[in-house]
C-alpha cells in the first residue's frame, strides 16, 4: 500500500504541475502519448534481450542501463528511463525485424532537459534512506 500511495502521489504532484485534472482524460491521454515520441528527445535507446534470459539478468540490465544513464548525464545528457515502451513491444519489435524469441526491455530517451516544462521541475517528495535500506554489521 505504500508504494501505491507514493505512486499516487508523485502522480497527482507531476498532472497538478502541469495542470491537468484528474477528470481531464483527454489531455492525460495526450500526455501518456508523448511518450512514443520520447518527449521530443533526439535519441531514444531501445532495450531488449532473448526471453530465455529472466528475472536475474533483468536487474542486471537495470544496473547496465543506469550505468549508461549516469554516464550520459557525466557528458551533459539528460535520460528518461521509458518502461511505456514496453506496452508497444510487438509493434516496435515488428518494425525493427526482431523476431518472437526477444523481449523489449524498455526505451530510454536520450537529450536535453526542458527546464522551463513544469512537469521536469515539480517538488518530489522523498522519504528517508532509513525507510530503503537497513544496514548491518555498521
Amino acid at each position: 500500500d505504500k508504494y501505491g500511495d507514493r505512486l499516487k502521489a508523485v502522480g497527482a504532484a507531476m498532472y497538478g504541475a502541469m495542470a491537468i485534472e484528474r477528470s481531464d482524460g483527454k489531455q492525460r491521454a495526450d500526455f501518456a502519448a508523448s511518450n512514443l515520441v520520447s518527449f521530443g528527445a533526439p535519441v531514444l535507446l531501445l532495450c531488449h534481450f532473448p526471453k530465455w534470459m529472466k528475472e536475474a539478468q533483468w536487474s542486471d540490465t537495470g544496473m547496465w542501463l543506469q550505468t549508461i544513464m549516469l554516464l550520459a548525464r557525466e557528458e551533459g545528457l539528460d535520460t528518461c528511463p521509458q518502461e511505456y515502451m514496453g506496452m508497444y513491444g510487438r509493434t516496435i519489435k515488428d518494425h525493427l525485424g526482431l523476431g518472437e524469441d526477444v523481449m523489449l526491455f524498455c526505451g530510454i530517451a536520450i537529450g536535453w532537459q526542458d527546464t522551463t516544462d513544469s512537469v521536469n521541475a515539480f517538488p518530489r517528495e522523498r522519504v528517508p534512506l532509513a525507510e530503503h535500506v537497513t544496514f548491518q554489521g555498521f
